[in-house]
């Protein structure tokens, strides 16, 4: 049987804008601008599916049209959705995408959905993977019901990841107090980029967590029952680098380092966190 994930965090309206050239203050930019489905949670459980795994997704859900848009998308993918729609405004990420950069401004929008439910252990059932997104990390009201969320994954036999998301945010958190929340989740493996990993402190000192150095174009460190092992990325175009570390996450969880490097590079060929439908 293919492998389950359930990714919990984020879900937003992606507006993608690619421009050639950069934003010309107090005038018109010629740009191409997309609406997708995104947020890391929601693009790490489309991958999943995408790369021939199975996906749960518990986050933020709206009835408002955007919402509506977004739910029709995920669906479309095969991806099971779990909280209920709220009579909420819809959180929106925008990612300008400028000469292969890009800078992105979010808002998470409602975040009442974080409450006492992901405790229940019901929406897990089937699951092999516990995907934490680290935006969730960084804003939840309340970190104890995330903290009991992955209590209940882990006595269910299902492994806890996280994605540290986002260096910035970290900081402002307090690096500290990060970490000492990322380990009271116990992760199996945690994700983060080379500046996530150097505002936290460095990589475990725990043999028996995993860690993955995800370093752009020099390729990714995977850490694994306490040996490194360094894969270049997989040789092919870039055009949008939208997404490539939560379809690595995706790939490792479906196939490992490998499949974890091929889905990466899958990503940054086409323009978009998610893939095609």
């Amino acid at each position: 049987m293919s492998v389950m994930v359930c990714a919990v965090g984020d879900v937003m309206l992606d507006v993608l804008v690619v421009t050639k050239e950069p934003l010309s203050p107090d005038d018109d930019t010629p740009a191409a601008i997309t609406f997708s489905a995104g947020g890391q949670a929601a693009n790490v459980a489309a991958w999943v599916c995408a790369l021939g795994g199975r996906a749960g997704l518990y986050g933020p859900r709206t009835a408002d049209p955007a919402g509506q848009v977004i739910d029709g998308q995920l669906k479309a993918r095969g991806i099971h959705l779990y909280a209920e729609p709220r009579d909420t405004h819809c959180g929106a990420a925008v990612s300008l995408v400028t000469s292969g950069r890009r800078t992105l401004a979010s808002d998470p929008g409602d975040l009442s959905w974080v409450d006492e439910r992901l405790g229940d252990t019901s929406w897990l059932a089937g699951a092999d993977w516990l995907h934490f997104s680290g935006y969730l990390l960084l804003r939840a009201p309340d970190p104890s019901v995330v903290i009991r969320a992955a209590r209940a994954a882990r006595k269910l036999g299902v492994q806890v990841a996280v994605d540290m998301a986002s260096a910035a945010m970290i900081e402002t958190y307090g690096a500290q107090a990060f970490r000492a929340l990322v380990d009271e989740l116990d992760p199996t493996v945690v994700f983060g980029n080379e500046g996530e990993w150097e505002v936290v402190g460095g990589l475990p000192s725990e043999g028996s967590i995993g860690a993955v150095v995800k370093r752009g174009p020099q390729g990714s460190t995977f850490v694994v029952d306490g040996v490194q092992r360094s894969l270049a990325v997989v040789p092919g175009s870039v055009v949008d680098v939208t997404g490539a570390g939560d379809a690595l996450a995706a790939g490792y969880f479906v196939g490992g380092p490998q499949m974890a490097m091929a889905a990466a590079a899958r990503c940054v060929s086409q323009t978009g966190a998610q893939p095609p439908c």
